[in-house]
């Protein structure tokens, strides 16, 4: 009998602990979204990692220009650039210690017999030891005989069409990005289909010479809304610098372990960075900083930790979805397919986080 007694409460004392279990793993699965959440930061180091600013698309005399390339190279020194691509119109401006050999365009000979004033030392070309400024420089071009690309890291130059020169860049191993699509009337398939069949075509350019082509976040928009998640686009902000008053505006942040050639190009590439559109450049206030990205994948939400800004949203779909640091994808539609914010500073200084992507299974 005493044997029963106890073989029973075992039994009672087995069922009240499957009880709680069960009961526990319904909780908190209930607490769950079952979001998959594509984080470009995943692998970012935020209290270690260093930020590097930036710029990917600048000019000199040696396309269209009205600074010397040594100029514009001294003069994003001062302004501490860590980064820089000068990306002439069909013509690699590389390397830097070899400036003195390059010659002025004709289309800058020109402007210097006609306006000598506005392009004092025309012809002296110096050359610029980026290791010791502390610079990297990026091998670039800017491709310009058809809807205008970036071509990094590699020496190709001047082909006719779109898909002849993404061919030869990815022949050569180089990456590449499109410049401000707001100027064409480009379908957005047209961008898709160049997307998926391209894996070095890594991004766009969404802030370009200030904010000369404000549709150039709209087109991101669409493309994400058809890419997401499977292609990531991601998005940068460039000068496009020509004249001396252009200069400065455009950034991008990017967090790395390292300051190296080969450190900048996975960053491009993965998405390791943030965008800075400063209207008023580096007079203007300081843009806000991103301080560190969480993303809790069981329970659905994004949270960014920054300082200096005074508003942030959330934009999906090509809509602002939610405001605030951190958002729940819950409140998402179901066909959302990405999310990435948008911070507000003073002086109407924006920037821009790359896209999350995002799946509900």
């Amino acid at each position: 009998m005493l044997n029963k007694t106890i073989f029973s409460r075992r039994i009672i004392r087995s069922l009240v602990k499957a009880t709680v279990l069960l009961f526990i793993l319904t909780f908190f699965a209930g607490c769950g979204t079952g979001w998959e959440i594509e984080n470009p930061y995943e692998s970012v180091d935020w209290e270690n990692d260093g930020r590097y600013k930036g710029n990917f698309h600048t000019h000199t005399t040696v396309s269209d220009g009205r600074l010397n390339p040594h100029t514009v190279v001294d003069k994003y020194n001062m302004l501490d650039y860590d980064i820089l691509a000068i990306a002439d119109h069909n013509s690699v401006t590389y390397p830097w210690t070899e400036f003195s050999e390059m010659e002025p365009s004709n289309l800058s000979i020109n402007r210097m017999e006609d306006d000598p004033e506005s392009m004092p030392d025309y012809f002296n070309f110096e050359d610029r030891d980026p290791s010791a400024l502390g610079i990297i420089d990026i091998q670039a071009n800017e491709l310009s005989s058809h809807h205008h690309m970036g071509s990094f890291f590699n020496d190709h130059n001047n082909t006719r069409t779109e898909i002849e020169s993404l061919d030869a860049i990815e022949e050569k191993g180089g990456i590449s990005m499109l410049y401000h699509p707001g100027r064409y009337d480009k379908p957005v398939e047209w961008y898709t289909g160049l997307y998926f069949e391209y894996d070095h075509l890594i991004g766009l350019e969404v802030y370009n010479a200030g904010d000369r082509y404000p549709e150039d976040r709209k087109i991101w928009d669409s493309i994400l809304t058809q890419t997401m998640p499977e292609r990531p686009v991601w998005g940068f902000s460039n000068d496009d610098m020509h004249t001396e008053a252009q200069l400065g505006r455009n950034w991008n942040i990017l967090i790395l372990p390292e300051l190296t050639h080969e450190s900048v190009r996975h960053g491009m590439e993965n998405g390791l960075s943030y965008f800075v559109y400063a209207p008023e450049g580096h007079d203007g206030p300081p843009p806000p900083v991103i301080e560190s990205v969480n993303v809790n994948n069981r329970r659905g939400i994004i949270e960014i930790s920054a300082t200096g800004y005074d508003s942030m949203l959330w934009i999906s779909n090509g809509e602002i979805v939610y405001e605030g640091s951190s958002i729940n994808l819950d409140k998402l539609m179901e066909d959302a397919r990405y999310v990435r914010a948008k911070l507000f500073g003073a002086g109407d200084v924006v920037i821009g986080t790359q896209p999350f992507g995002i799946k509900k299974p």
